[in-house]
């Protein structure tokens, strides 16, 4: 299909056209019943985020005052839902809705999907009013790794998870525009692709080495390819980044490599390991897993998952506390601290291409040296194409695959053509990221009111009327207790099961 075409197609979609799954999933979350003010039973299992913050040391932290306290992470995931532990103006203090969902006035910023809701609440979650260096005596508290972090949400995926690798791209762009705006230190990003591009000529890892060259740590999902894969997914191939591995405790201090989790090549690997198997963090009540899924519920406020997604929401929350404590580090600084501390014998010998330097340790990385940190790989150039980084990820729009050097917003793609500042698409530059109607009140220090959040929704293209065939699973099965896979034809997010059977 051609670009103009293309083009005027994706903006004639009407907002009448909505399809009922997408509508039916916005209302159920909704409409879910409102929360009860009691605690939940105390749950001290090895994937409860009460072992996960003893398991990396961050308690020892959170004794001294070190809490994530004046550290703001980004989320580029499907959005954040209105639950307790993620209330109040000083948790999530802004919100960009980029997603399919974007025109839809039900789901507008919110967590169809649960994805997104159950990272936030790894990273930064709290039971609103509890203290971090009270909660071990309170194993019924939900603390998340850095307590007294707070959020920005960028949603980019919808009810499905499905999204586009310009979509992510956009919202990587997005976050670098506003970085000195909104003082974001840290991006967690749990997406991949199999990018036919080396890291080298990668649209995508070009973006993400930007961010980090503006200083922010960007913390990135090794994947859930299952094991013999050798190869990292786009972006956590690129040697600048924090990739993260999934491991599984085993109790007394000891992590296995999950079946799900995806191994380097040597030149490649991981860099460091983090509990991902069988974690328990926020349920989004309604969202599509926890409507499909309701054997992964714990309890009324908490949904158990696996996958690296879990593991770099983990080590996202330990960078915050880190820069709380140390705020001048560099990104590569806070890498070099990482790795230098991950302590090895938690994990099997021979497992480098799964853990890398091994298990996060946080507290451990506070003392460790920062000398010969600068890193000096060769920079990314992102001029390779869209399709390209897309690899044999394609969605599907009305039943037309959406294919070539076109963003998921019909514009052409002009990503070779970066000016320093933004990719130098139509509708991803200038007012499009700076307008009136994303700035200042309007959803800074955003609030809800009733059932969603205040403020703007992002004023480009409407998506309503579209029909995510890509969004259907691909190569993937739910299987009751987990599911295998973790890819799906619109896009990969690497989650790779919700669970509340057992260890995988």
């Amino acid at each position: 299909m051609a670009v103009d075409n293309h083009s005027s197609w994706l903006r004639g979609l009407r907002r009448s056209a909505l399809i009922a799954s997408t509508l039916a999933l916005a209302l159920a979350g909704v409409s879910a019943p409102a929360e009860a003010e009691t605690e939940p039973a105390p749950d001290v299992s090895l994937g409860s985020l009460y072992s996960v913050v003893d398991q990396i040391g961050a308690r020892s932290m959170w004794e001294r005052g070190i809490t994530g306290k004046g550290i703001n992470v980004a989320l580029i995931d499907t959005g954040v839902a209105n639950v307790r532990p993620l209330r109040g103006k000083k948790k999530v203090i802004a919100l960009v809705d980029l997603s399919a969902e974007a025109g839809v006035e039900q789901a507008t910023y919110l967590d169809t999907y649960g994805h997104g809701t159950h990272m936030a609440g790894i990273i930064a979650g709290r039971t609103p009013g509890k203290k971090p260096a009270l909660a071990g005596e309170n194993p019924g508290w939900f603390m998340g790794v850095a307590p007294h972090a707070r959020l920005i949400s960028v949603k980019v995926g919808d009810n499905s998870g499905a999204v586009d690798v310009s979509q992510v791209i956009a919202g990587v762009d997005w976050v670098v525009e506003h970085a000195d705006e909104l003082d974001i230190r840290v991006l967690n990003l749990s997406f991949g692709s199999d990018s036919l591009h080396s890291y080298l000529t990668d649209p995508m890892t070009y973006a993400v080495e930007r961010a980090w060259k503006a200083g922010i740590v960007v913390v990135v999902a090794a994947g859930n390819d299952g094991l013999g894969q050798a190869r990292l997914g786009v972006p956590a191939n690129d040697p600048y980044m924090i990739s993260v591995g999934g491991l599984e405790a085993v109790g007394g201090g000891q992590f296995a490599i999950p079946d799900w989790a995806t191994n380097g090549n040597i030149v490649r690997n991981p860099d460091i390991g983090a509990p991902g198997a069988s974690i328990e963090s926020l349920r989004a009540p309604g969202s599509r897993a926890d409507l499909e899924h309701p054997e992964a519920r714990v309890d009324r406020i908490r949904f158990r998952g696996s996958g690296s997604s879990q593991a770099a929401a983990v080590t996202s929350g330990a960078v915050a506390l880190l820069l709380q404590e140390q705020p001048w580090l560099t990104p590569d600084q806070v890498k070099a601290k990482l790795v230098r501390s991950a302590d090895a014998g938690a994990v099997p010998v021979g497992t480098e291409m799964f853990r890398g330097a091994g298990l996060l340790r946080v507290d451990l990385a506070s003392s460790a040296s920062t000398l010969l940190s600068t890193q000096l790989h060769p920079p990314a150039l992102g001029t390779g194409t869209l399709q390209g980084s897309r690899g044999s990820l394609t969605m599907d729009v009305l039943g037309v695959p959406l294919q070539g050097e076109v963003t998921v917003l019909g514009d052409e793609w002009v990503g070779a053509s970066w000016n320093g500042a933004r990719w130098t698409t139509g509708e991803w530059d200038g007012a499009r990221w700076t307008g009136a109607d994303w700035m200042g009140a309007r959803w800074t220090d955003a609030a809800w009111t009733g059932a969603r959040w205040t403020g703007a929704r992002w004023t480009g293209v409407e998506w309503a009327g579209a029909r995510w065939t890509g969004a259907e699973w691909n190569e993937a099965s739910w299987t009751g207790a987990r599911w295998t896979g973790a890819r799906w034809t619109g896009a990969r997010w690497t989650g790779s099961s919700w669970s509340s059977a057992g260890w995988s």
